[in-house]
């Protein structure tokens, strides 16, 4: 991760993020099945990216096993994903959450729009 280190109480929901992203992006695959090239197979590549990105936030030793994130529908798992995000993004947050939290920001908003439908 460079010289930006998530402080130990950060690193907890950030692993949530993960599990939460991980889980809509499954579920954005299923969606996506049977439709080459859509905007859903798209929105699902994107949440798989986020979910990558999340996850190389976290220190080697950090737990992503946990409960599986219940929820049947994208967007609400990455809502809440983002809502844990806008909790955790302070005032001097590392770059590359607040960069993480833009991403799930804007894949809320497809999610919500064209992909979502």
């Amino acid at each position: 991760m460079g010289t930006e280190q998530l402080d130990a109480e950060v690193v907890e929901p950030v692993a949530g993020v993960v599990r939460l992203l991980r889980r809509a992006a499954e579920l954005a695959w299923a969606q996506a099945e049977g439709a080459p090239r859509s905007s859903r197979q798209l929105l699902a590549l994107g949440i798989d990216t986020a979910a990558d990105e999340a996850s190389s936030l976290l220190p080697r030793r950090a737990r992503l096993e946990g409960p599986t994130p219940v929820g049947q529908y994208p967007a609400e798992l990455l809502a809440s994903a983002g809502h844990l995000l806008h909790q955790i993004c302070v005032t001097g947050a590392p770059f590359r959450l607040v960069s993480l939290r833009a991403l799930v920001g804007e894949l809320i908003w497809e999610a919500n729009t064209s992909a979502g439908q």
